[in-house]
């Protein structure tokens, strides 16, 4: 690991990461995903991580990396693939010790639908995302991709959530958002929404503070502190939520 790569993953409290990213971002580097499954896996199910942690630590910032890589040049498309397709296989397996965990927890009373608007097809940050909201007691809606604006308000309507939930992976599909929100504001009164992604990474320029939200301060549910909605470096969130 370079100097660079290990300032990336500096300031990590939990001594348990570091490994357990080393040994994911090696496998995904020789295209091994099974190798990256098990590593991943195995570090939740010994107990070395929890799922918030391998999420925000391992996963969004392997995604990260290799999203950096692949605008360089360094990365080809088929290489970011192959390796969101191994996160999601990742986040899958862990799934039940979500819904574990969700049981355990202390119900907040919330409800949240996550979507990401018209155009915007990386979904994966933002299902670790949902995840995150369901380990910290909320009652989670997601619907993926690409969803149309007015979906995305019958949905809010009919679920009877109180708050919805977006990301954006590039400042172009963050223009998209943009005019997502303002859509849903005048279609959901009362209803908080919120945006985060990749595309929200630094100032938010031109959104208003209660619109980019810190998912360590709503939730805390373990993860590290800095974290937002779908952030890759994330919360909100992917190749990428």
């Amino acid at each position: 690991m370079s100097e660079d790569d290990d300032s990336r993953i500096g300031g990590i409290s939990d001594p348990g990461v570091r490994p357990v990213y080393d040994a994911v971002a090696a496998a995904l580097a020789a295209h091994d995903k099974a190798t990256a499954v098990r590593a991943a896996v195995e570090a939740v199910t010994n107990g070395v991580v929890t799922i918030p942690v391998l999420y925000h630590d391992v996963l969004f910032r392997i995604l990260s990396d290799t999203g950096a890589a692949w605008q360089t040049g360094k990365t080809a498309i088929w290489e970011e693939h192959l390796a969101s397709s191994t996160v999601r296989t990742i986040v899958e397996i862990v799934y039940p010790g979500v819904l574990k965990a969700k049981a355990a927890a202390a119900p907040s009373g919330r409800s949240v639908l996550l979507a990401c608007p018209p155009e915007e097809g990386h979904d994966l940050g933002l299902r670790m995302v949902a995840d995150r909201f369901d380990m910290a007691g909320w009652n989670t809606f997601f619907l993926g991709p690409d969803t149309p604006v007015g979906e995305i308000a019958a949905a809010a309507l009919s679920l009877g959530v109180d708050s919805v939930v977006m990301s954006s992976s590039t400042h172009f599909h963050r223009l998209a958002v943009r005019h997502a929100v303002d859509e849903l504001k005048k279609h959901l009164p009362g209803i908080d929404i919120w945006v985060g992604g990749p595309a929200f990474a630094g100032a938010a320029t031109g959104w208003l503070p209660q619109e980019v939200v810190d998912l360590d301060e709503l939730l805390q549910d373990g993860a590290p502190k800095g974290a937002e909605a779908g952030d890759e470096q994330p919360a909100a969130a992917d190749e990428e939520v």
